[in-house]
């Protein structure tokens, strides 16, 4: 057809790609730096039917100008299309090229999450703290994510994400709305009460299609034996739940308990990990802190070490250190980490990271996909690889 060869010689399509993947990557950038600052959700879509009115006019672009040598040109007019007829033409292509994208997003999440509630699937809120002091924040959320982390290495237990199960933080939202919203078939909640050594944790596992608890318990523990309670909770999660695992499964190691014996470096490491998610430069400054303490309590605790390099990278971003300062420190760290735990999947990706950051792009592609197959469920590698193309 002479219309689809004017469109590719004016290389109409290969804009068309370039702008939805670009994009595509905005929006996976601006998810959750919005949850992080708690911004309303109709913020999204917003930005979402503004990218989507921005595919008529990068069609319209395409179509006027060309690049040549380096160059911006006016391509010459089209003999057959002109006026008025050439311009609806012109934003119908642009309104197709953004309805799958639309469809994604304000249509078939209500469809995707009858499915994902139909399936095995759950989300672990942020556990309250009901300390005394009110002064256990930081434990009882890295608690709660630790027991995310453990449930997410579970085959056949589909588990909503961090940022979007912590955007309820704070929040006194219906538990069958959260379900909802976040197409799980139930919840987990709890609270952590803290007293000198001694810890209790309640559990509650929630149907969200009626608010009805499926199963609860309070483990009582001595604080040196946290790790095996997060373990414990995980493994009678999944037994309530009758998840049918595979022969042999077992919780695959990403998270902090194998290679942390000391309670008192991994409260340290909560400590750091809830001070650097706050993201601004006085809690990142503690958040470095923190995690270097944890490693003068124990030092093969690689974890810390990528708490540290996120550390670092984060006060270049939000410029609180220079980068001549910052970028040898945050490389030391990371190679550290690696050195400590080769197969620690937070590691390879805090390299990848350092990798984009030099402009390495192979090596940093490298780096994520080997950190999604030591560790399928991490989020942030999934997340950058489509932006490499």
């Amino acid at each position: 057809m002479p219309l689809v060869a004017e469109l590719q010689h004016r290389r109409v399509f290969r804009a068309l790609i370039g702008y939805g993947i670009a994009a595509f990557a905005v929006l996976q950038i601006v998810e959750p730096v919005m949850h992080g600052l708690h911004w309303p959700d109709a913020v999204l879509s917003y930005l979402v039917v503004a990218l989507a009115a921005g595919f008529p006019l990068v069609v319209g672009l395409a179509w006027i100008f060309d690049v040549r040598a380096g160059r911006i040109e006016k391509a010459p007019p089209s003999p057959s299309l002109r006026g008025t007829r050439l311009a609806l033409v012109l934003v119908g292509i642009g309104l197709l090229a953004a309805l799958p994208g639309l469809l994604w997003f304000f249509v078939l999440p209500g469809r995707a999450g009858v499915a994902s509630r139909a399936r095995p699937s759950i989300a672990v809120l942020p556990f309250a703290d009901m300390s005394p002091g009110k002064d256990q924040e930081y434990f009882s959320d890295g608690v709660a994510e630790e027991i995310l982390d453990a449930l997410a290495q579970i085959d056949g237990l589909h588990v909503a994400g961090r940022t979007s199960s912590f955007s309820f933080k704070g929040k006194s939202e219906d538990l069958r709305s959260i379900g909802e919203k976040l197409a799980v078939a139930h919840i987990l909640e709890g609270s952590i009460r803290k007293e000198g050594n001694r810890v209790r944790i309640t559990a509650q596992l929630v149907s969200a299609a009626d608010g009805y608890h499926v199963w609860s318990k309070t483990f009582d523990r001595e604080l040196t034996g946290v790790f095996a309670i997060q373990e414990e909770i995980s493994r009678a999660v999944v037994d309530a739940l009758k998840v049918r695992l595979m022969p042999g499964e077992k919780l695959r190691q990403g998270t902090a308990s194998p290679e942390v014996h000391d309670p008192e470096a991994h409260d340290a490491y909560l400590k750091g990990r809830f001070y650097a998610d706050q993201r601004n430069v006085e809690a990142l400054k503690k958040s470095l802190e923190y995690f270097k303490q944890s490693i003068q309590k124990e030092p093969g605790y690689a974890l810390a070490y990528v708490g540290i390099a996120s550390a670092y990278g984060l006060l270049t971003f939000y410029g609180g250190l220079s980068p001549k300062e910052a970028i040898p420190r945050e490389k030391e760290a990371t190679l550290k980490a690696l050195e400590l735990n080769p197969s620690l999947a937070e590691a390879h990706v805090q390299q990848g990271y350092f990798d984009f950051q030099e402009l390495n792009y192979s090596a940093a592609e490298k780096e994520f996909r080997r950190a999604i197959e030591l560790s399928p469920t991490l989020p942030m590698p999934t997340m950058a690889i489509p932006s490499f193309y």
